[in-house]
């Protein structure tokens, strides 16, 4: 293998989590020296105008028609990469995605996002590009696998039993958690911290983060219940969705206990101040709470791989799921007892694996070496 190898990492803008999964693999392989990454969020390259429309219905039906995107993961969800479907899939763009490939010249491609022309591309062409796949939910979907992915990289061990069951052999697979960056494994200063952001050392607060895109239903209520139920302040994300900004805005200015803020690239500043995070079940975002020892509680998860993120996790007691008002009630009192705090936070430990991207790259590193020398 050469001693820089060009390394193609597939992100999407899909949410915020696949770039910040890609920035974090990125960062660990230039603290290798290796500074030929390349991150390109490759179905918008290809089909700029198919990769929108794609981000207004999911977005649109997250908010809207939940349930229809939900039945549709679920049909999809066990789809085979052999099958016609997904083998179409893989092919969207394929042209296009060639030539980018061709300028580039990959030794590594790197999956962050289930876009996978590239694994299409090289099967057809026999090439002798190393492929890998880094999941970044808790929950598999059959548009991750692809026969040319030389390695799996995994969140838990459940993750790891789905993908022997979808026929992935062991070796394949390595369970390394889901990468984060460097600045949610670090320790802050909370004083100084609270000081920064204009946050009173002598209130406690719960952060509610509403996504990337801000698509997250019931905030209002979910305010109202926190400012109710709770001794809790709150810290409102809004993420890039401005109409929601200006109307919380317009509904608490004049409330003490509210910080309304949009998107934000300090979200680890804002955990570290924070004693609680009440948020959609993203699984970077839940990835980084887990790692900072936050306490969570997501509320009515979205059908599809939210869903299934609350449920596992939910299941290993890392996390608190409500579904309703009156749950949510009952959540944000548990979180105001410290015995209910440390237990959630101990079940965070066993599942947090901080060196996640250093682990991916050091194997990526590894099975490309051994998959060349294998030809």
């Amino acid at each position: 293998m050469k001693p820089n190898p060009v390394v193609l990492i597939v992100s999407a803008a899909f949410g915020d989590g696949h770039a910040k999964v890609a920035e974090a693999i990125e960062q660990s392989f230039k603290e290798k020296g290796i500074d030929q990454v390349y991150i390109v969020d490759l179905f918008a390259e290809v089909h700029p105008y198919l990769n929108e429309l794609f981000q207004r219905f999911y977005l649109n039906t997250a908010v809207y028609v939940p349930k229809l995107y939900g039945i549709l993961y679920r049909i999809t969800s066990r789809m085979k990469p052999e099958q016609p479907f997904s083998q179409f899939l893989h092919s969207i763009g394929k042209k296009k995605a060639k030539s980018i490939l061709d300028e580039l010249q990959p030794d590594i491609i790197i999956h962050t996002f289930p876009y996978l022309v590239a694994s299409q591309l090289s099967e057809e062409a026999e090439s002798e590009v190393s492929i890998f796949t880094v999941l970044t939910d808790y929950v598999l979907h059959g548009r991750w696998l692809h026969p040319s992915t030389l390695k799996y990289f995994t969140a838990t061990e459940s993750m790891k039993q789905a993908l022997l069951s979808a026929g992935v052999p062991e070796e394949r697979i390595t369970i390394s958690g889901i990468p984060i960056r460097d600045a949610f494994r670090e320790p802050m200063n909370r004083g100084q911290l609270l000081l920064k952001h204009g946050f009173s050392e002598s209130r406690r607060y719960i952060l509610l983060s509403a996504g990337a895109y801000g698509v997250m239903s019931n905030i209002s209520m979910m305010i109202n219940t926190v400012l109710e139920y709770s001794d809790f302040d709150l810290i409102v994300l809004c993420g890039n969705n401005q109409g929601l900004r200006l109307s919380l805005v317009d509904l608490y200015l004049h409330n003490p206990r509210i910080h309304i803020l949009g998107y934000t690239e300090e979200m680890h500043e804002l955990m570290a101040v924070s004693s609680g995070l009440l948020t959609k079940a993203g699984g970077i975002t839940l990835t980084e709470a887990i790692a900072m020892s936050l306490p969570v509680i997501v509320y009515r998860p979205l059908p599809g791989q939210e869903e299934g993120n609350a449920h596992l996790l939910t299941g290993l007691r890392v996390i608190y799921t409500a579904y309703n008002k009156h749950e949510l009630i009952h959540r944000l009192r548990q979180l105001e007892i410290q015995p209910c705090r440390e237990e959630m936070q101990q079940f965070m430990h066993t599942l947090t694996r901080k060196e996640s991207s250093q682990t991916i790259v050091s194997e990526v590193l590894k099975a490309t070496e051994q998959n060349l020398y294998a030809q």
